[in-house]
């Protein structure tokens, strides 16, 4: 019998290579170099989603992994869509989950239920409901589906299947390893140059804001420049906190220095309002961490900043700190003027449109639906956007979803929390979720790719952090018993 299975297994086996490469030469005479690698990486696929179904948080890794290049990708390959996979990748982890749930009854649903969760639902139906707006644009509307289910979906799956401390230390190790290589691109864009696919993006339509007086904005993998900016505040408030909590000294060392490269990629990027984001980071850092050592040294450090950036001119001489320090001085700085100004035209455009526009139908993409106002004006702002799309009523609705998850999540981590290591990866998470909120006023980024999984993700495992925190308090009272 063992002969047997091993002769049928060697036979499929060598069946399907004989198959994958017929069809890797089919598609090296009459197809494109796309499609011999998507076969060639069958197996890998295959073995992935085998793995998947065994244990489901790895599709979210893949999900994670995925979305962070999702730009790179599109720019590369000079094709448009690649987002489909996105939603295709969506309800296969769905299937998968319930389909593991039900053989294995392992899925603790009960966690699917929480503010995030419900209110994504709340936004979900509200932005569905979007299509009948007399002023919505039917292709506009399929367009921004993202923005309809992303949060409700990324929000379950995260909620449900990060039950155990292992699966966060993963994930943020994956995303140490992502903002690793996002970082070394932009290196690469300054130091070296840009490539001929981002050289042509530049002089077709990224020039106008990346290539300005006061220098060159680098953008890496990330959309644009405000996006790859306020990521790497992300990047550099996280993994500061997580270098004070983690035990390991390689792992200390190695997220200290991301930290410190973040800021600098940071800075890279021109982006005035992300400097937000790590400061503030620092201030909720200073405010939930309980301990008053940390909260000195994190006001200190916040203060210092501050004082450099508003209150002096050293460095005055280099274009990234100049660039920077019209931050704390918006009224000197013309972009903020006119910034202010559009906010005034749309305000009284939108007096009588407590539903907004539509979705998909503010900023210069709306220009290839409709030539409409809000398409001719920048919105340069997430929650701008918001408003501008889906009215005051979406806004009302948007800010109440992330400002009543926000506290939530404030209060878990400093009322509900007893392991030092598990609070302190929850309280990095939350610190640079909050800069990023901020930084959103700045900078339309919050609903682009990768960001926003990103942030649904970390919420739902911080509202998930009492599970957590309960189920190491009993595998330590578990093994105290075993050695008593």
């Amino acid at each position: 019998m063992a002969n047997n299975l091993h002769t049928q297994t060697k036979a499929i086996t060598t069946l399907f290579l004989v198959i994958g490469l017929v069809c890797i030469a089919y598609c090296a005479l009459f197809s494109t170099l796309e499609s011999i690698i998507i076969i060639a990486l069958l197996p890998l696929i295959g073995y992935i989603f085998i793995c998947a179904f065994r244990n489901p948080v790895t599709a979210i890794y893949v999900l994670f992994i995925l979305n962070y290049f999702l730009i790179a990708w599109m720019r590369y390959t000079e094709t448009t869509g690649r987002s489909v996979w996105l939603d295709i990748l969506f309800v296969i982890i769905s299937v998968m989950v319930i389909l593991h749930s039900i053989l294995m009854k392992d899925i603790p649903w009960k966690l699917a239920i929480n503010c995030l969760t419900l209110g994504g639902a709340l936004w979900a139906i509200y932005c569905l409901a979007e299509i009948l707006n007399p002023r919505a644009d039917i292709e506009a509307w399929i367009m921004s589906r993202s923005t309809i289910y992303n949060i409700l979906f990324i929000s379950v799956l995260s909620s449900v299947l990060f039950t155990e401390i292992k699966q966060i230390r993963t994930l943020l190790f994956i995303f140490s390893i992502l903002s690793a290589i996002s970082i070394l691109k932009v290196f690469c864009q300054r130091y070296i140059g840009f490539d001929t696919v981002e050289q042509r993006w530049l002089d077709e339509e990224g020039g106008l804001t990346h290539l300005i007086a006061s220098g060159t904005r680098y953008f890496s993998i990330f959309t644009d420049a405000g996006n790859f900016g306020s990521n790497m505040g992300l990047v550099s408030v996280l993994f500061g906190i997580l270098s004070i909590f983690v035990s390991k000294k390689s792992l200390k060392i190695y997220y200290l220095i991301l930290s410190i490269l973040g800021i600098y990629a940071l800075f890279l990027s021109g982006t005035r309002g992300a400097l937000a984001v790590p400061l503030g980071g620092l201030l909720l850092f200073s405010l939930v961490s309980k301990n008053f050592k940390l909260m000195t040294i994190t006001t200190i450090i916040g203060l210092s900043i501050y004082i450099f950036f508003a209150h002096t001119n050293i460095g005055q001489g280099n274009q990234m700190i100049r660039r920077m320090r019209t931050t704390f001085r918006p009224t000197q700085d013309a972009s903020f003027n006119v910034r202010k100004e559009n906010q005034k035209k749309l305000a009284l455009y939108l007096k009588d449109k407590p539903f907004g526009e539509g979705l998909g139908l503010s900023g210069g993409n709306a220009r290839r639906f409709s030539s409409r106002l809000t398409a001719n004006i920048p919105n340069d702002s997430t929650y701008v956007k918001i408003w501008v799309e889906t009215g005051i009523v979406g806004l009302i609705l948007f800010l109440t979803l992330l400002i009543l998850t926000f506290l939530r999540c404030c209060y878990i981590i400093m009322f509900r929390i007893r392991d030092k290591e598990l609070r302190g990866m929850l309280m990095a998470m939350l610190c640079g979720i909050f800069g990023l909120m901020i930084s959103a006023y700045g900078n339309a980024f919050f609903n682009q790719f990768p960001t926003q999984i990103i942030v649904f993700a970390f919420f739902a495992i911080i509202l998930n952090g009492p599970y957590l925190d309960q189920k190491l308090i009993q595998s330590q009272t578990k093994k105290i018993a075993t050695t008593t």
